[in-house]
């Protein structure tokens, strides 16, 4: 009990700042409010909801943003496990190292899109790959690049974190009874690793599904590569459309929660037998 008394306090805070925007979007979400007539906000329940959910384009949207948060979150746990491995061994460089791999995630995430966008459309990966005239998908592949680079750094120190807690003595009893490299990594590194992996996985999942910088800055994008926050965004400032806006970003919280619930799970590496 001596517990809960001390997380009152923050519990409380944490579900005023949360609970109310949630709620205050919930009601928002229940009304036609369009913000060229702010008075004439009328009551019309599940409507926006029906109009979001049997919209093809939004599941488009939505479809568009899922396949980014995979690519990003796949190829960062690979390249972060990759410098995870590199900075253990790093240990008199660790403090300077450190700083480094987190210069990236310090920059403002429009900042990265514009200089990726720009790398893809007319900088050096145009000159490397020859490209001309990539269009808004190559552009959006740009900014998608830019929030893999923007994610690894962070990706790495959560793993590297995972990777300090393998006990060394769990290490020397598997070499001990001769497991290769290989069933060491499966069957002990992995496995020890398991909540880092499960925590950097959902924790940039959920930051990259609420993309929007990048997108923002697509030139013209056609209805196939638009992201779903993208088309809140539309929705909202430039259709003006509040209630369905506010629709939209309840449809998206949920699809958050359920991402959530399903990437712990599923990105916990369990101990092989």
């Amino acid at each position: 009990m001596k517990g809960w008394r001390w997380l009152a306090l923050p519990f409380a805070v944490l579900l005023a700042v949360t609970g109310w925007p949630i709620g205050r979007g919930i009601w928002l979400s229940l009304h036609s409010a369009p913000l060229t007539n702010p008075d004439g906000r009328t009551f019309v329940g599940a409507d926006n909801y029906t109009d979001v959910l049997t919209n093809r384009g939004w599941w488009l949207a939505v479809a568009t943003t899922l396949v980014i948060v995979l690519v990003v979150v796949v190829l960062q746990l690979l390249i972060g496990l990759v410098f995870a491995v590199a900075l253990r061994r790093l240990t008199l460089l660790w403090p300077l190292t450190r700083i480094i791999v987190l210069i990236p995630f310090a920059l403002l995430a429009v900042v990265s899109a514009v200089v990726w966008r720009d790398a893809v459309t007319t900088g050096f990966a145009a000159d490397w790959f020859r490209l001309d005239d990539v269009g808004p998908f190559g552009q959006l592949v740009g900014v998608t690049v830019g929030e893999l680079w923007r994610g690894t750094g962070i990706t790495a120190l959560v793993l590297l974190a995972g990777l300090l807690r393998v006990p060394s003595s769990l290490m020397a009893a598997a070499i001990a009874d001769g497991a290769t490299a290989w069933q060491r990594s499966r069957r002990v590194v992995l496995p020890a690793m398991g909540p880092a992996i499960a925590v950097a996985a959902t924790y940039r999942g959920l930051d990259t599904f609420r993309i929007l910088e990048g997108p923002l800055l697509v030139d013209q994008p056609g209805a196939a590569i638009r992201t779903a926050p993208l088309l809140v965004w539309d929705t909202t400032f430039s259709s003006l459309e509040l209630g369905l806006g506010a629709a939209m970003s309840m449809v998206l919280l949920v699809i958050a929660l359920l991402m959530a619930a399903i990437m712990v799970p599923l990105f916990r590496v369990r101990r092989v037998v």
